[in-house]
């Protein structure tokens, strides 16, 4: 979850001015200019990077990239999970891509400069053509890095709030289901979606549509779907009908889940989502858990990366179970691609109007004070004029 120390909580805004709104215009979605500015968000702020089965080994690692920085994060010499800035210090090439394991050190593929697992420069090829270069001074540039129960985060700033302590209200829900004991099940994704990143997080962050726009979601725990805000933390709680559904994955998915032993009673039919401000979402089901975030590439473009993970079960159930669920989130995904983009479509119109949030609606309303916030710029009801939004941003900062 994203600290919230770096960004100062502003005052509530005062509605009754004309010139401004309590949920993002339409203009925030569309400006480039704005673009540019909501990616310190990603800058200043724990993101969810990957999961510890991925860094099981000495030398295993996994990339992450976001507006424009790379972090690499990577097990040392003594087994502890480490991140740098994935940036060689000679030339600024990259050092590694995607995921796997360095047998032996960190090389980089342009000029051949290599380091230990723990940033130390170890190797520079041809050194005595270089005038007075220091390897003390030339290691890998290090950033935070936490591991929360299995999941691991990074953060391209100073964090002053540790992840534990930011989720701390959240922690004695989540440890039952052992996530760093699980492994991935299934390819994960990494997709380039044609439109803004705050659009998904706008469809994610309620439950109002599920009756109408999620029938499997509806028939599957509609009833008992509930979204609340606990010491800023976006959490949707819901518990799996008794009632046969009428669909077919969801009818079988009731029947076949079976009784999972590590699991506390009232959590063996229950699907339940934690948001982590600004991009990133965790699903627990009894049967696995998922993440899944945005990274925003222009004001258009969002990669949509996600992961499944799962504990050793080799029952029938279990797998027909894993199987079903799959099916109905993959139903609902093209449900809500739908709807994301007539949303952004939309917001080119003439009328598309300020939302009149439903209290099941809460979750868009925080989402978007959190930005508002941040950048209270996005308090106005119309874009600044071209060219002055920064400014415009910090003399509102001013209180100006």
């Amino acid at each position: 979850m994203a600290a919230e120390n770096p960004v100062t909580e502003r005052p509530l805004i005062n509605i009754s001015d004309p010139a401004q709104r309590d949920t993002l215009a339409p203009w925030t979605y569309l400006s480039s200019e704005f673009h540019a500015l909501e990616s310190e968000l990603f800058k200043t702020h724990w993101l969810l990077a990957g999961h510890i089965s991925s860094l099981r080994e000495r030398g295993d690692y996994i990339t992450y990239d976001a507006v424009g920085e790379r972090a690499l994060v990577i097990v040392d010499e003594e087994g502890e999970v480490r991140a740098f800035h994935n940036v060689c210090r000679h030339r600024g090439a990259r050092l590694l891509t995607e995921s796997g394991n360095c047998k032996h050190r960190i090389s980089c593929p342009f000029h051949g400069w290599a380091y230990d697992f723990n940033g130390s420069l170890r190797n520079v090829p041809l050194p005595e053509t270089f005038t007075d270069l220091s390897k003390e001074e030339y290691g890998l540039k290090p950033l935070p890095v936490e591991v929360w129960q299995g999941l691991v985060f990074i953060s391209f700033s100073t964090q002053a709030e540790s992840v534990a302590e930011r989720l701390k209200t959240v922690t004695d829900d989540v440890v039952p289901y052992k996530i760093a004991d699980m492994d991935a099940f299934a390819p994960g994704y990494d997709d380039l979606r044609p439109y803004n990143w705050k659009v998904i997080h706008d469809i994610d962050n309620e439950g109002y549509h599920v009756p109408v726009g999620h029938p499997s979601l509806q028939q599957l725990y509609g009833l008992s779907y509930s979204d609340r805000i606990e010491h800023g933390i976006p959490i949707s709680d819901a518990t799996i009908s008794d009632k046969p559904a009428k669909l077919w994955s969801v009818r079988n998915y009731q029947k076949l889940l079976p009784h999972f032993d590590h699991l506390p009673e009232h959590r063996q039919k229950s699907w339940w989502y934690i948001g982590l401000f600004p991009n990133a979402v965790i699903a627990l089901y009894p049967d696995m858990v998922e993440y899944y975030m945005t990274i925003p590439v222009s004001v258009k473009e969002t990669r949509y990366i996600g992961q499944q993970f799962v504990l050793a079960d080799d029952r029938r159930e279990t797998r027909a179970a894993r199987y079903l669920n799959n099916r109905i989130n993959a139903e609902t995904e093209a449900e809500d691609e739908s709807f994301v983009l007539d949303m952004q479509e939309g917001m080119r119109s003439s009328v598309f109007p300020e939302p009149t949030l439903s209290s099941t609606e809460m979750g868009v309303h925080h989402f978007h004070r959190k930005i508002q916030s941040s950048f209270p710029v996005a308090r106005l009801r119309d874009e600044p004029a071209e060219g002055t939004l920064r400014a415009v941003n910090v003399r509102l900062e001013g209180g100006g």
